[in-house]
């Protein structure tokens, strides 16, 4: 079917990110401000007249960031800093860096001095969301970020007025949703590394282009029949899972991704905004509000239960936890997930990753003993 080629153009997009980003900033015209990890009111530099630009790491040698940071960081932080010393980023107008961890706070002041040339928009924030204040702080951090945005703003910029901006992120975050709630009925089709492809390609390519795409996509996965799936249906969680060979093994073993709550992914769009205020303030409360995003502070920790009610609601056999080496925020999470999870009887398997994994043999072995001993 014609649609399920934009299935392969949008694989593709996710699979080579320096080319897609490339044709992206020609094609749009737009000049180019990265995002850091994890959540950044993105909209704010697309409203601007920029493209926003993921900078989720993606290399496996390091030679220069190790002056300025330690060989125990996490690899999305290094290969980042690592990327920015080394000119991939001379292309970009600005970096945006959020506050979320203890590293991202180093990075954001490393990399002002690693990669002079390239402008640094720190953003702060609030430790607690849960007060009105956190909304107004937040509000404020935008006309930072504006005037930021101000400063580095080129003729080839063409502002587009916010609540516009906020249709096209809605309308993406809809559509999103959408392709993640087909998945499940199309695992054959849809294998682990597809479907993480298709989701990654959004931070490559201006959102309006890609909704069109994934419209397309979700439209031909509609007219085709419900595929029977047999092997074993499971949920990732985790700060990312974007190591190839890792997404090889689960389709070798069989298994099928029926969702996620990877900040990577899914945690990016499955939030709600709230109803009523302009779209700045829906912008701030949707940071406000998203869940299970290790970094930010939840006294409750929910991200076990609502693990639990997404196994449930898509037939999921368990859950894996992918732990980022030397995430500390995961890491502390990790044992209050498992706790959880056994309470709601889901069982779960942590595996430690990062972008840098070569060999799989003994992930292969824990997978496999995992869905055995459970009989899955």
């Amino acid at each position: 079917m014609k649609n399920l080629e934009v299935l392969q153009e949008l694989v593709y997009a996710g699979q080579h990110p320096e080319e897609t980003i490339q044709k992206s900033l020609q094609e749009s015209g737009k000049p180019g401000v990265g995002c850091f990890p994890l959540i950044v009111p993105e909209e704010l530099v697309y409203a601007a007249g920029f493209l926003p630009v993921g900078l989720w790491g993606g290399i496996s040698t390091f030679q220069q960031s190790n002056r300025y940071i330690q060989s125990f960081a996490c690899s999305i932080m290094r290969a980042n800093l690592e990327l920015g010393m080394t000119g991939k980023y001379d292309g970009l107008k600005a970096v945006l860096i959020p506050s979320e961890c203890d590293t991202l706070k180093c990075v954001c002041e490393n990399f002002k001095v690693a990669v002079p040339k390239l402008p640094v928009i720190g953003i702060t924030i609030p430790h607690n969301r849960t007060i009105q204040a956190a909304h107004q702080h937040l509000l404020e951090e935008f006309d930072y970020i504006n005037a930021a945005l101000e400063k580095v703003r080129t003729p080839d910029c063409k502002p587009l007025g916010m609540e516009d901006t906020f249709a096209i992120y809605e309308d993406w975050r809809k559509t999103a949703r959408e392709f993640t709630d087909l998945v499940p009925d199309h695992l054959n089709t849809i294998t682990p590394k597809i479907r993480h492809s298709v989701l990654k390609a959004a931070w490559f390519m201006d959102k309006k282009v890609y909704t069109e795409k994934l419209k397309a996509v979700n439209a031909a996965l509609r007219d085709l029949p419900k595929e029977e799936f047999t092997g074993t249906r499971l949920v990732l969680t985790g700060i990312m899972l974007d190591a190839e060979n890792v997404l090889d093994l689960l389709e070798e073993l069989h298994v099928g991704v029926v969702d996620d709550l990877l900040c990577h992914e899914s945690l990016q769009f499955r939030t709600l905004a709230r109803e009523g205020g302009s779209a700045r303030d829906k912008i701030a409360g949707r940071i406000l509000d998203v869940k299970g995003v290790s970094p930010l502070y939840e006294p409750m920790k929910p991200r076990g239960d609502l693990l639990a009610d997404v196994a449930q609601q898509r037939g999921a056999a368990g859950v894996l936890f992918c732990l980022l080496k030397f995430c500390d925020p995961e890491a502390f999470d990790q044992p209050l997930v498992q706790k959880d999870l056994e309470r709601r009887g889901v069982p779960m398997l942590s595996i430690e990753n990062d972008q840098l994994v070569e060999s799989v043999g003994q992930l292969r072995t824990r997978i496999q003993g995992f869905l055995e001993l459970r009989g899955l």
